[in-house]
């Protein structure tokens, strides 16, 4: 039975997984090829990805901590009713076409929807792992990868054969399976059927009724690892640029929004078998070595990408996504569920979270504004040395972690 029961529970948050990554990859795969279509700037959608990054970067550390203290709602539910507001936000655009401010306006809400809901799929694994069960979150959060590529090349080709308003219709059915997985996870902390399994039915009460600290408190108490979420912050503002211009990117290189579906999917797809393997790779290095390489693989790849003449090298650099993206994305969650108590792993994570949220709002910021008034490749240099920093920050902010 209890066999039974892990194989429910992984299922589930494999189901809640997918569909979260083919989300996240028809909106922000696409954000560009969408807006240009309603005929707005690079600029413009700069300012756009901008204020979405910033808007979610300042709600999510209250969002954190709202949820570490709420009582009455589950994590499961605040996810779902999170995502039921993207929905009705993707809807809305459905019906505004032609008015550039409240297309603006409404994607910015849609866009920060969006990144207010990654900590808390991430937040609902960490409940189950932290609790005992045997959630096996690299294989869940790697066939969400798989999910974020077929969804980025389908949604390529959908567009190239129709329109751009695909898009909003992809992401209203696919957020709708979202909350129906979600809502049928138990993610009760007292009572429920996952709430206890390695601990005493009273350790698991007294851990509940722990306070957390605020914001401020946690700043203080945990300098370093705030410094380490700078460092990340950098990482993630040439990774953002990549994700959110690759369009403009590929265009002088005769790439079409075709190609760019089908390169970001090769970065999803080499994501897997590190994702797939990471518990195995745990066992030959520590997760603070495999901190420090990934940040290093981010910057690899960054020079590469800055160099490429052709698309080949772009998808070749892509797959370094499996050492540097995915290795993080892995060794991140490990990493902050090992330095951050219980009581305040929701906010932990949340911020770790935030840190790609920040690297955002830089790199949609920065990333716009240059190609507006430069050229892709002074966007691409300025990304690299950007990125080159944050591995520096990263190295020398990561605690070591022998566990």
């Amino acid at each position: 039975m209890e066999r039974t029961k892990i194989l429910k529970l992984n299922g589930q948050y494999i189901g809640m997984q997918m569909p979260y990554w083919m989300g996240y990859s028809v909106l922000s795969t696409f954000t560009s090829v969408f807006l240009l279509a309603r005929e707005l700037t690079n600029s413009q959608i700069g300012m756009i990805l901008a204020l979405a990054n910033l808007l979610a970067a300042i709600l999510q550390p209250f969002l954190a901590a709202f949820a570490d203290r709420m009582v009455r709602l589950l994590l499961s539910q605040l996810a779902a009713l999170l995502a039921s507001g993207l929905i009705l936000l993707a809807a809305s655009l459905l019906v505004v076409s032609d008015q550039v401010f409240l297309i603006g306006v409404i994607y910015v809400l849609l866009y920060a929807s969006l990144l207010l809901l990654q900590p808390l799929t991430i937040a609902i694994g960490t409940f189950f792992i932290s609790r005992g069960y045997a959630l096996n979150f690299g294989v869940a959060r790697g066939l969400g990868s798989l999910a974020f590529a077929i969804a980025a090349t389908i949604t390529g080709l959908l567009i190239k054969h129709f329109s751009a308003i695909v898009i909003l219709y992809g992401l209203m059915g696919i957020f709708l399976v979202f909350v129906l997985v979600t809502l049928t996870l138990d993610t009760r902390k007292i009572g429920g059927k996952y709430s206890t399994h390695q601990q005493t039915v009273q350790s698991a009460a007294a851990t509940a009724n722990e306070e957390p600290i605020d914001l401020v408190s946690f700043a203080k108490k945990y300098h370093r690892f705030m410094s380490l979420i700078v460092g990340v912050s950098l990482l993630f503002v040439f990774h953002n640029i990549v994700n959110n211009y690759m369009y403009q990117i590929m265009q002088p290189l005769g790439g079409s929004a075709s190609d760019v579906g089908t390169s970001l999917s090769i970065a999803a797809l080499f994501e897997l078998p590190t994702m797939f393997l990471f518990l195995a790779i745990l066992k030959f290095f520590n997760v603070s070595q495999l901190m420090r390489a990934a940040a290093l693989f981010f910057s690899i790849k960054a020079v590469i990408i800055l160099l490429a003449g052709n698309l080949f090298m772009i998808n070749l650099a892509q797959s370094l996504q499996m050492t540097g993206f995915a290795l993080h994305t892995m060794a991140s969650v490990y990493y902050t569920n090992q330095i951050i108590p219980q009581k305040d792993l929701v906010k932990g994570q949340t911020l770790m979270i935030a840190a790609n949220t920040v690297g955002g709002i830089i790199g949609s910021f920065l990333g716009g504004q240059l190609l507006s008034f430069f050229s892709v490749q002074a966007m691409l240099l300025a990304g690299t040395v950007i990125s080159i920093v944050g591995t520096l920050l990263v190295w020398g902010s990561v605690e070591d972690v022998t566990d």
